[in-house]
């Protein structure tokens, strides 16, 4: 791997660093409205990544021993008895699940917020501020300038900077 893609790699390791920080803060903050707890995993699917996300895992992941959840297309491919296999590695969107998230709406005119049904229960729609809710966009507009950016300097395969790879696709490449 080139030198330059490796470098772009950290950017995105960067980047999910700080959607960590993001995350814990308002994990911290809602602690008394999130039921989320070792176990549930009702947002534990199968999804699509971007190529910087996908290579990212698979680069930190190859080597270790992981169980794959190959039976439940639904369920994500790392779920095994309820927990997740690659927890430290997960894609960013696992690590805002049971948050309440933020974002603009088709129309770029308004906020929509979603968040899980089991949590935040007791709580009124105008107790979510731009500051307590996990600004999807924002991180979602990081994520994709530096996958432009790795697509155009990735050379082991040809990705496009618009396509989402199946999180499934991973146990054919770690089959290699």
């Amino acid at each position: 791997m080139k030198i330059k893609t490796k470098q772009i790699l950290d950017q995105y390791l960067f980047i999910r660093n700080e959607i960590d920080r993001t995350c814990d803060r308002l994990h911290q903050e809602h602690k008394e409205n999130t039921k989320c707890r070792k176990g549930c995993s009702d947002c534990c699917m199968n999804f699509s990544l971007l190529p910087v996300e996908f290579i990212s895992i698979l680069e930190e992941i190859k080597d270790k021993e992981v169980k794959l959840n190959i039976e439940d297309k639904d369920k994500c491919l790392f779920l095994s008895d309820g927990t997740c296999q690659i927890y430290a590695h997960r894609p960013s969107i696992c690590r805002s699940h049971g948050l309440p998230i933020l974002n603009m709406d088709e129309e770029g005119e308004n906020m929509e917020l979603s968040f899980c049904p089991l949590n935040f229960q007791e709580v009124e729609i105008d107790y979510f501020t731009m500051e307590n809710g996990y600004q999807q966009d924002t991180f979602n507009s990081k994520l994709y300038l530096v996958n432009k950016e790795f697509v155009n300097s990735y050379e082991d395969e040809k990705f496009t900077e618009n396509q989402l790879i199946d999180l499934r696709e991973l146990s054919n490449y770690l089959k290699k």
